[in-house]
């Protein structure tokens, strides 16, 4: 099924100077977590403004469009990232270790913008479909998807569909559009704990079982289990990220603490990653005379696209954008994302934008202190949800 480009470049580029405007707003003022009481003002303005009645959430909402035919649900999230922007942009952070660095601020601008076109297509009586738009607070660790889904934002939705901007597929060039059926970001898994001995003297180390020592093998042992236990035809990643330990030059400590995390695509990997973690930590504390404290916090599930959908957004991106921007990607990325909550109760689609521009440095990877995008590339952004909504319509009608 071929969309029919019922929002053409020339139309999507008409309301990108308001996208631009509405993208920095947000950028100036980043918020974290499920408290964006600014963001969420600014949003709701802007849909108030087009004649919209959104739903409040907390700081996250959605606001329909249309009066007949299928409903399909489009989603933005809106939080910032506990990042310092270094980017030197006029319209850089206006807040002391706060940062759009993943382009959440892109998504939420975008999604205004596709209201826009939305709300005149429907006061001129040529919209075919309905369309939720969502505003979602706490992607970023925070299980954001969640209230709104205990909410019943799903209620009545068809499909699904979402994209992010940055550069997180090697496989897309600049201004280039990837999908990929099936798995496409990996479970999002974090765990932490301590070796806990008794303390000593670093001159007696034969007094004490050493901690340090223990958290050290244990890093080097995860790394053991990725590569001589798992099978490595299929994608996984454990790595420890953070240890505390210790505070003077000659006292062998109590404690040695760590964080890490996990990332997986398949059910049954995840679960090794998570029993044989803590068993591995066990079995070096009891090695060493030390106790194991270990906590499996879980995460994200997998995001994992359903293929008649990702299909269809597809082949609606190849109608607005011509073949050669659009890319199949061939394998998925081991990072993250709480739309695999929304996938896992309907149909849908997420897809990536290459929003880079090397030639005039916007090149740094998302959460990087100098991240930033093109933000030229925000009609494309609009665009293929927009097309990806009407597709969705059409091929989950029922």
């Amino acid at each position: 099924m071929t969309a029919s480009i019922r929002f053409d470049e020339t139309r999507l580029r008409s309301v990108l100077p308001r996208m631009i405007e509405l993208r920095r707003e947000l950028h100036r003022v980043p918020e974290l977590g499920r408290e964006l009481p600014r963001t969420a003002e600014l949003v709701e303005a802007e849909l108030r403004a087009l004649g919209l009645s959104p739903r409040r959430v907390g700081c996250g909402m959605w606001a329909d469009v249309g009066s007949r035919g299928p409903l399909v649900a489009l989603r933005a999230d809106m939080d910032a990232l506990p990042v310092a922007e270094a980017s030197g942009a006029s319209y850089a952070s206006a807040t002391a270790g706060r940062m759009h660095a993943c382009g959440h601020d892109a998504h939420a601008a975008a999604l205004l913008g596709a209201a826009r076109l939305l709300a005149e297509e429907e006061r001129a009586g040529a919209l075919p479909f309905r369309a939720r738009l969502v505003f979602q607070t706490g992607e970023e660790s925070e299980f954001g998807a969640l209230p709104l889904i205990e909410a019943e934002v799903l209620e009545g939705v068809a499909a699904i569909a979402a994209g992010h901007v940055g550069g997180l597929s090697d496989e897309l060039e600049p201004g280039q559009a990837g999908f990929l059926p099936g798995p496409m970001m990996a479970a999002g898994d974090r765990f932490e704990g301590a070796f806990v001995g008794s303390g000593g003297h670093g001159s007696a180390p034969h007094q004490s079982p050493d901690p340090v020592s223990a958290l050290a093998e244990y890093v080097l042992a995860l790394g053991t289990l990725r590569a001589r236990e798992l099978d490595q035809t299929r994608p996984s990643v454990i790595s420890i990220c953070s240890v505390r330990a210790g505070s003077a030059h000659n006292v062998i400590p109590e404690r040695a603490e760590y964080m890490g995390t996990a990332r997986s695509l398949h059910p049954d990997l995840r679960e090794k990653l998570e029993r044989r973690s803590g068993e591995i930590a066990a079995s070096i504390a009891a090695m060493r005379g030390l106790k194991s404290e270990f906590r499996w916090l879980g995460g994200y599930p997998p995001l994992v696209n359903d293929e008649a959908a990702s299909l269809a957004a597809e082949a609606a991106a190849r109608a607005l954008l011509g073949a050669e921007r659009v890319v199949r990607l061939s394998r998925p990325i081991m990072g993250a994302e709480d739309f695999s909550y929304y996938l896992e109760k309907v149909p849908g689609c997420f897809w990536f934008l290459n929003t880079q521009a090397p030639e005039r440095g916007i090149c740094y990877p998302n959460h990087n202190p100098r991240f930033d995008l093109d933000e030229s590339l925000l009609w494309v952004l609009a665009g293929v949800n927009l097309a990806a909504a009407e597709a969705l319509a059409a091929a989950f009608a029922g």
